[in-house]
């Protein structure tokens, strides 16, 4: 799917949230997956940064530490970059496997286990209202692979989660996006309908206006 339009007169967003689960928005950041010209939104560490804010996955203070710390050491800034879109790699097929029925790549099974350990090596809980939750630790010194270990995280809990069995991929035949199908009988196609659903919708109409005109001219 394309970036959603923005309202008339503003920039259109850079990245939109629309699969129901971040480790899924995160796999999302390539427009067009099965076209013929892909587009790659996370092209810096900087965008990969603006994905995380917009996901609302760190604070506003954790943004600014890793952002500065990628201005100090642009090549581990670079290096981290390269490797959140391994771990995007590996996550989209071990969640398109799970969507249809495959079976996962071990390469890309360990590609998330050794991200997925190294973010739980730096959990804890935290409070949370009137409990507490066990996440990724935002207050010691921040490493440029944060970004990496919480996608990994929260992969890892999806994976793991009941949630899995209704991962699907949008039914567009370039989209490529994937997303949690949570409506009532399970029967979403579209990762938005306001999109890659008016899309198909679109060639239905033109095929049948072009069968109806075929047929009187016959």
């Amino acid at each position: 799917m394309n970036e959603r339009k923005a309202d008339a007169g503003m920039p259109s967003p850079r990245f939109s949230y629309l699969g129901g689960d971040s480790s899924i928005d995160f796999v999302n950041t390539v427009d067009d997956r099965l076209g013929e010209a892909p587009v790659d939104r996370l092209t810096t560490y900087e965008t990969l940064l603006e994905w995380l804010e917009g996901a609302k996955l760190a604070r506003k203070r954790t943004i600014a530490s890793l952002r500065d710390a990628a201005a100090e050491d642009p090549a581990r800034a670079e290096r981290a970059l390269r490797s959140a879109r391994r771990l995007r790699r590996a996550l989209y097929r071990t969640f398109l496997a799970a969507a249809s029925g495959g079976s996962p790549d071990d390469a890309d099974l360990r590609t998330i286990t050794t991200l997925g350990r190294a973010a739980a090596t730096r959990t804890g809980l935290r409070p949370s209202g009137e409990t507490f939750t066990w996440t990724l630790d935002e207050e010691g010194t921040l490493d440029l692979a944060w970004p990496i270990w919480k996608i990994a995280e929260l992969a890892v809990r999806l994976l793991t989660s009941d949630a899995l069995a209704h991962v699907r991929q949008c039914a567009d035949p370039t989209c490529g996006w994937l997303f949690l199908d949570r409506s009532r009988n399970h029967s979403r196609r579209w990762c938005d309908m306001r999109s890659c659903g008016n899309r198909a919708k679109a060639r239905r109409n033109y095929a049948q206006q072009k069968a109806k005109r075929a047929a009187r001219k016959r």
